[in-house]
């Protein structure tokens, strides 16, 4: 596949948009601190957010192509985890990293329908790192994964959580707090000694063409529909300026306060909503807002 970036357009993207200096500098002397710089502002500017898809119409509906995503992610739109982390591979192989993208059953399901990012030899030859800058869940640095069974407890703002290995196997487990996460807890979820297993991956690479059909469904409405969940059925945008999330998922505003814990606002008509999308997300197109507002037809609480 043709690189989505240039040199040029990553260091460009670098200092204009995350405001990262010494790149150069950067890249010869700590490439690991420079990683997880990116991770941390990236996630910090640039929004997981589904109004994108859920505003296409009928024949503009599609897997978000390399120009899209280029596009989108630029212009600091954002999108879903196939936009966020297409290019952030993109992005570190342009700037010199080894890096290959990663398959995630993030429903348990065994459908492995979210993208993430590996990298490889970043401190010594043949170490593996775990990105993903594409969820609601955030990552602020690579996650090393050269531990024998399981990862440290690492902590992100109001998320706790730690890796497993089994075998070949490595699944991704989160601190159940049940009054401090933007998702209820469902029935199905696997839950031992207080920890909420969320994803399952593996070390095999894989191609771009790989997740295709396994995308159809959070870009394309299907009928009938297609079974698990899709991000067309619910308006979300996830941000996590200072490190702290703030998020409008349906008729709800969430806002992560100083202590770490998760504030909910019933918002209480489809005017207050657009407003918060200017508010807070005013890279979002109000247009496009309004439309994917429309199309949700939700019952405003009053």
């Amino acid at each position: 596949m043709a690189m989505m970036l240039s040199h040029e357009e990553a260091v460009r993207f670098l200092t204009d948009v995350l405001k990262i200096d010494s790149i150069p500098d950067k890249l010869t002397n700590d490439k690991a601190a420079l990683l997880n710089e990116i991770i941390n502002l990236y996630q910090q500017k640039i929004p997981f957010q589904s109004i994108t898809v859920i505003s296409r119409r009928g024949e503009d509906q599609r897997i978000s192509t390399m120009d899209d995503i280029k596009d989108q992610i630029l212009s600091t739109q954002g999108g879903l985890c196939y936009d966020h982390n297409v290019f952030m591979k993109h992005l570190l192989e342009a700037l010199g990293f080894e890096a290959s993208f990663n398959a995630c059953d993030i429903g348990l399901d065994g459908v492995q329908d979210h993208v993430s990012v590996l990298v490889k030899s970043l401190v010594k030859p043949g170490d593996m790192y775990y990105i993903d800058v594409g969820s609601s869940n955030p990552f602020f640095q690579a996650i090393p994964l050269d531990f024998n069974k399981e990862s440290p407890v690492y902590k992100c703002g109001f998320q706790v959580y730690k890796f497993v290995k089994e075998g070949k196997e490595f699944s991704w487990w989160q601190k159940v707090n049940r009054s401090n996460s933007i998702l209820p807890l469902n029935a199905e979820d696997i839950i031992i000694d207080g920890w909420k297993k969320y994803m399952t991956f593996t070390l095999e690479p894989r191609e771009i063409e790989y997740f295709r059909d396994h995308m159809i469904k959070h870009f394309v409405t299907q009928n009938p529909p297609m079974p698990g969940h899709t991000f067309l059925q619910v308006m979300l945008a996830v941000v996590f300026p200072g490190q702290k999330l703030l998020a409008i998922r349906g008729t709800s505003l969430f806002h992560e306060n100083d202590e770490g814990k998760i504030e909910k606002t019933k918002i209480g008509s489809k005017e207050e909503l657009v407003g918060l999308y200017a508010k807070y997300f005013p890279q979002l197109p109000g247009d496009l807002v309004t439309i994917a507002v429309d199309k949700m037809k939700y019952n405003f609480e009053k």
